[in-house]
């Protein structure tokens, strides 16, 4: 039956059971009252389905979780995330260093630094009064800190290395071709930069593969020269035949990319005459060369300004000089001062890439600013020395825009030591990476038995390194 015949057929029913009430009752309205209730269930009859409840909200279920709503109507997620660093000498490292201001984030991003910021009152502070700030270490190179390609899944954000890296001063690392950034117990926004080099073999061991590579460097530029003059020809209303492009694939595209300014070279190269070679190389490409390495690179510091060429060197490299050769070579420590001196871009790395728990102190990345204060024991100035694990390696990497200084717009990356950052006793108090809070000395075991209040005179502590374990250790 359609409701309509079944809402008609109530309604009859209606009227003959009120039609047929004693006239007293009638009189009193109880037709009228049984008329109202029986149309109230001829509406209810009007759902396909009589049983069919409405749907509850599962915020009004009992034990059911609720988002916070402030007056705004704003929930958690939606809020806007504040830091602010107050009261600390801030090293801004790409400008003046600024007694007791106040740096304000936003988002994970800097937002306003100066004497008068307004805080927003949701805002996380760290009173950083008789501190100083620098910007997140930049290590051009690293080995399991962060995973290898794809980073996002390969990470393990709850691991030591990755606690002692941030203790380290470390928040953007290079793992394989990828710069990530170096976080605890998330993945989220970990990857700032992807395809930063592209690796090639050039040295003076491998005759074959030079001259392959530099054959496969003219064909391009042969095709490119192709292709400006079928697009000339075509904007003169001329017939032209596209070039062929098929074989513009895996090496050669990237190849392709190299002489288009695309992409960076990266080549291994320590001998005067390695270095001379790329450097030659660069000029008749015109393409970017970082190398890696330069133990020579300090008698050749003119040529590589020349052609361009950045430098990725480590000052404590040591390798006697060659008596039979006619010419400077081996190593100095001044290399660093030198490259710096001649405008070479330098970053500074120590001889292990990755973090070590044993062995000589400093001879990994967790030392960092200890290899770039030999940088300063051979000439370096102290700016230069910073420079080189900040900005100047973020510069190398092309990830400038983002870290290695502190500026409004840049990422919210800081470190917060407790002395000058060449100082070999120097700690990190805070490390700062996108705004959070990743590394805080006094929460985390590994150091907060040194020093707890800064006092550089206190007696040593009792070591119980890595972790605290107790007495039945």
């Amino acid at each position: 039956m359609s409701p309509l015949k079944r809402r008609l057929m109530l309604l009859l029913w209606c009227l003959i059971a009120a039609l047929a009430m004693p006239a007293p009752l009638a009189l009193a309205g109880g037709g009228e009252r049984s008329i109202s209730i029986l149309a109230g269930m001829v509406a209810e009859s009007d759902s396909d389905d009589p049983k069919e409840e409405p749907e509850s909200d599962p915020a009004d279920e009992e034990g059911a979780p609720e988002k916070e709503v402030d007056p705004d109507g704003e929930s958690d997620e939606d809020r806007d995330r504040y830091l602010a660093i107050t009261g600390g000498q801030v090293h801004t490292v790409s400008g003046p260093i600024l007694d007791e201001v106040t740096i304000l984030t936003k988002d994970g991003v800097i937002e306003e630094i100066g004497r008068h910021v307004q805080i927003p009152d949701e805002a996380e502070r760290i009173d950083a009064a008789g501190y100083r700030v620098y910007p997140g270490l930049v290590a051009v190179d690293s080995f399991g800190i962060v995973g290898r390609d794809p980073v996002e899944d390969t990470t393990d954000v709850y691991s030591l290395t990755a606690t002692a890296a941030l203790a380290g001063g470390i928040t953007t690392t290079v793992s394989g071709t990828t710069a990530a950034k170096v976080k605890l117990g998330t993945v989220d926004e970990l990857v700032v930069k992807e395809d930063l080099f592209e690796n090639l073999r050039y040295t003076t061991s491998n005759p074959r593969g030079r001259r392959d590579l530099r054959q496969a460097f003219d064909r391009i530029l042969e095709y490119l020269r192709e292709v400006e003059a079928h697009e000339r020809r075509e904007a003169r209303g001329l017939e032209s035949e596209e070039p062929d492009d098929q074989w513009i694939r895996g090496r050669n595209e990237r190849y392709l990319k190299l002489l288009q300014g695309e992409l960076t070279a990266l080549a291994s190269a320590d001998t005067a005459h390695e270095i001379l070679q790329l450097c030659e190389l660069a000029e008749d490409y015109g393409i970017q060369i970082v190398i890696s390495g330069a133990r020579e690179g300090w008698t050749v510091a003119p040529q590589m300004s020349r052609a361009g060429l950045k430098a990725i060197v480590t000052p404590r490299t040591r390798v006697d000089r060659d008596e039979r050769l006619l010419r400077p070579n081996g190593s100095s420590i001044e290399n660093a001062a030198i490259l710096h001196e001649h405008g070479v871009p330098v970053a500074i790395v120590p001889r292990r890439s990755g973090i070590s728990f044993g062995g000589l102190a400093g001879r990994d990345l967790m030392h960092l600013p200890m290899e770039a204060a030999f940088g300063v024991r051979g000439g370096l100035s102290n700016k230069a020395a910073i420079r080189s694990i900040t900005i100047d390696a973020a510069r190398i990497l092309g990830i400038d825009h983002r870290v290695g200084s502190i500026e409004v717009g840049k990422d919210a990356d800081f470190i917060i030591t407790d002395g000058d950052l060449m100082h070999y006793m120097t700690h990190v108090r805070w490390t700062v990476v996108d705004g959070r809070i990743m590394y805080d000395k006094m929460e985390e075991s590994l150091f907060d038995h040194i020093r707890p209040d800064g006092d550089r005179d206190a007696p040593p502590p009792d070591d119980h390194w890595p972790r605290r374990l107790g007495d039945e250790w």
